[in-house]
């Protein structure tokens, strides 16, 4: 193996240059002009695919995969040369450093141990607390199942195929199957969605990717409408509380916090010790919270505020007539 100095800048070299070609690089081609074995490159692919952030957030996950001989790789946001290194990305670069250095893939030597010198030096005076940072900082794994889930799905799109999903919904405790055709991948307030066709709904749906039982891809085609776009559709459809948002108290009995198991919307949940809960929920409007619990039943109430209370009411009320008609 060569040195950790030359395998370090490979690393660096291959996530940008092969980001910015969509339709992948051959594996043969980037060998070559890293003027390295084509093994020693998949070790290095290897290694750039266990990649996560600091914090734990996947948002900054790097997607790598080799398919049919070429190298992709997806980036959640461009890279770009910071003017100046804040505190943290020192502290992340720092845990890139060690994290590549404790790997066991590489032996610690000179040139790491240089790498590091010059960053802490380039940091100037919030080199500390980049060392603080990182000496108390744990780096988490995703879940498992989620990044496998993450990369079937990354694949799938690129592909244009089509996939089937064993979704469980938050009204409901089972997993209910959906053949979807997978536009793209977009991450939001700390999750991975993917947005695309749903064959069951007949309509573009938004599915979290935690949430997903089972995967399997079809071999099936399809093509992605051209008035769609994944970026506008971000902005618009996905959520986020508005500073006019209004905060709903829900009250749930313990079947109903078994129901939903770990399917909580985002929101504050704090659970009691006879196995109820109370959820803080922000909502613009409340036909969406009305629907969540009414799908829980007698389970379920919203205590508050009065507002919510009262459209809880008149939705009932609403039903009942059109049951009765």
């Amino acid at each position: 193996m060569r040195d950790v100095g030359q395998k370090l800048r490979r690393l660096l070299y291959i996530v940008p240059y092969v980001a910015k070609h969509r339709e992948g690089v051959a594996v043969d081609q980037l060998a070559k002009m890293l003027d390295t074995d084509r093994d020693e490159l998949i070790a290095d692919l290897e290694l750039l695919s266990q990649v996560g952030p600091p914090d734990g957030d996947p948002g900054e996950y790097l997607l790598v995969s080799v398919e049919e001989g070429r190298v992709f790789v997806e980036l959640a946001h461009r890279l770009t040369r910071p003017l100046r290194l804040t505190a943290a990305e020192g502290c992340s670069l720092l845990l890139g450093i060690r994290a590549l250095r404790e790997s066991g893939i590489a032996p610690f030597d000179d040139a790491m141990e240089s790498a590091e010198k010059k960053l802490l030096s380039a940091l100037g005076r919030d080199a500390n607390e980049a060392q603080s940072l990182a000496t108390s900082t744990v780096v988490a794994s995703a879940e498992p199942a989620v990044t496998t889930h993450l990369r079937t799905l990354v694949t799938a799109a690129r592909r244009r195929e089509r996939a089937e999903i064993d979704y469980t919904a938050i009204s409901r405790g089972n997993a209910e199957r959906r053949p979807i055709d997978p536009y793209g991948i977009v991450h939001h307030a700390g999750e991975w969605y993917v947005v695309g066709h749903c064959h069951k709904r007949g309509d573009i749906r938004t599915f979290r990717i935690d949430r997903i039982a089972a995967l399997r891809t079809t071999g099936e085609k399809f093509e992605i409408p051209e008035s769609f776009d994944l970026e506008t559709y971000r902005r618009e459809r996905l959520y986020v509380p508005s500073a006019d948002s209004v905060t709903v108290r829900v009250i749930l009995d313990a079947l109903a916090v078994t129901r939903i198991g770990v399917n909580w919307p985002v929101g504050e949940v704090t659970m009691h010790d006879d196995g109820s809960a109370e959820l803080l929920v922000d909502c613009d409007g409340f036909e969406w919270v009305t629907s969540w619990v009414l799908g829980l039943g007698r389970h379920a109430w919203i205590a508050g505020p009065h507002e919510a209370k009262t459209a809880m009411r008149e939705r009932i009320k609403r039903l009942r007539s059109e049951l009765a008609a």
